[in-house]
């Protein structure tokens, strides 16, 4: 029945808030009836004791009746009031009634278990008919009649029920009214309450199922800075991600199909040109070289792209040990010494110590390097020079290869690190490359929980920096 939030709060809530007002109304009705009836007997009594001394004066003879009910009808605050006073043995000796009805009660005798306790000195108090001779019920108070020190009779106070009635109906009226009232602005309140908690959470149901189809546009309002409103600002910024994850894999896709397609048609077309006798037999040599080296590409493509795919499943093995990390800089460079003469560069070394122990994956490391180098020598200036430093500081060692290059523009510094990125028309008039070298050095570099940070100036070159956990010579602690 009650499907929706909204509604489940709304009714939540709005039994909470009944079943209190109503035990709250409940609870002061009952205090205020059982207050106005023994403000009532209170009263009763104080009338009752105030009388004793009057009647005992009448009763010496040092009263006259005219002078006695004078003051019956001052003490009297309250209508229909009828007092009466009987002898030790009930015969009701002197009767008051607020209406005038005295001579009804004169010589009536009541029954002696109606006013005994009273006889013995208490004071009673009861509600009802007293033996029917009321036709609605009354409020009955009893206090001892006292005269010269010695109890001779009763003094019996009558006021009827209803009177005291019509004071607690309007009280009652008073607190089940302010009850309605506060229901109805609670019902109104309930439904602000409930509408600002729900909707933002409806939002998010519907938007989450447009995402669901791929449209990640809409955004949930931020009303407030409660927990929901933290749920909906995190909802946004899952949805910013998912939208510039949505747009990184288009772009993927884009890059990967131009990437592949690219030495594929490049091949075929040579390959195609070879069979067909469009390339004479003296050029075929050059352009079967051309084709061989557009398939190397696209197998080290291949490659980089298991690789980016492998480190981020999460499924990305280490295998950690200790290595002198100057001796694989320095192969490396010896690796790639032809590509550094062919651009007559210079190579400046300068290591903090001879050996620079640490704790890495050697072949992951490697890798890093040489996408490093590689840059260097690919962006580096004609005659120019890289610049390789290690040092230590503390327990960690850090690497930086700089070249003297362009250098990169500052607003795509953040960008570098992305898949296929690349800044062509600073750094190269031509495209080289795939781009997904320095997403993978810094995958491999965060899985060894280290950090690798770049640095460059317009004009003067860039370097990239990154760290490795230091280490201490394998061999230093086998002799005792």
């Amino acid at each position: 029945m009650f499907r929706t939030l909204f509604s489940r709060l709304m009714v939540t809530y709005f039994i909470i808030i009944l079943v209190t007002l109503t035990i709250l109304s409940l609870l002061l009705s009952t205090y205020f009836k059982d207050y106005i009836f023994n403000s009532r007997k209170e009263e009763l009594i104080r009338e009752g004791k105030e009388l004793s001394p009057y009647i005992s004066l009448y009763a010496m003879g040092l009263m006259d009746e005219n002078s006695l009910y004078s003051i019956f009808q001052s003490i009297d605050r309250y209508k229909n009031t009828t007092i009466w006073v009987t002898d030790l043995f009930g015969n009701i000796w002197i009767p008051y009634s607020s209406t005038g009805e005295n001579e009804k009660w004169k010589e009536q005798k009541i029954n002696a278990e109606e006013f005994v306790q009273v006889l013995k000195g208490n004071i009673i108090t009861k509600i009802g008919r007293f033996g029917e001779r009321f036709p609605v019920p009354v409020l009955t108070v009893g206090v001892p009649l006292v005269i010269r020190d010695r109890i001779r009779g009763a003094i019996l106070l009558h006021s009827p029920v209803e009177e005291i009635n019509t004071a607690l109906y309007e009280i009652y009226r008073n607190i089940w009214l302010a009850a309605f009232i506060s229901a109805s602005l609670s019902v109104i309140l309930l439904y602000w309450i409930s509408r600002r908690i729900s909707q933002p959470l409806t939002q998010m149901n519907e938007i989450s199922k447009e995402f669901s189809r791929g449209d990640f546009r809409r955004r949930v309002k931020v009303t407030n800075r409660d927990e929901i409103g933290q749920l909906s600002a995190n909802f946004n910024f899952m949805a910013d991600s998912l939208e510039k994850l949505e747009e990184m894999r288009t772009r993927f896709v884009a890059n990967v199909s131009h990437e592949l397609r690219s030495p594929l048609t490049s091949i075929q077309g040579y390959i195609q040109g070879v069979l067909d006798g469009t390339i004479s037999a003296e050029e075929q040599q050059k352009y079967l070289s051309v084709a061989l080296s557009e398939s190397q590409r696209l197998s080290k493509l291949i490659n980089e792209l298991l690789d980016l795919s492998w480190i981020e499943s999460g499924e990305f093995p280490l295998n950690r040990s200790v290595f002198d990390v100057n001796e694989q800089i320095l192969r490396i460079l010896v690796a790639h010494e032809e590509k550094i003469e062919k651009k007559s560069m210079d190579v400046n070394i300068d290591f903090e110590n001879q050996h620079c122990w640490v704790e890495a994956d050697p072949d992951r490391i490697q890798q890093v390097i040489i996408n490093l180098v590689d840059n260097a020598i690919k962006f580096n200036k004609e005659s120019g020079t890289i610049h390789v430093k290690t040092w230590r500081e503390k327990n960690t060692i850090f690497i930086r290869i700089q070249d003297e290059g362009i250098g990169i523009p500052k607003e795509d510094i953040d960008h570098i690190w992305e898949r296929f990125y690349q800044v062509d028309k600073t750094r190269s008039p031509k495209r080289q490359g795939s781009g997904l070298g320095l997403s993978i050095v810094k995958k491999i570099i965060e899985q060894h929980n280290q950090k690798i940070w770049v640095e460059s100036k317009l004009g003067e070159g860039t370097s990239f920096t990154f760290s490795l956990k230091a280490a201490e010579h394998p061999g230093k602690n086998t002799h005792n």
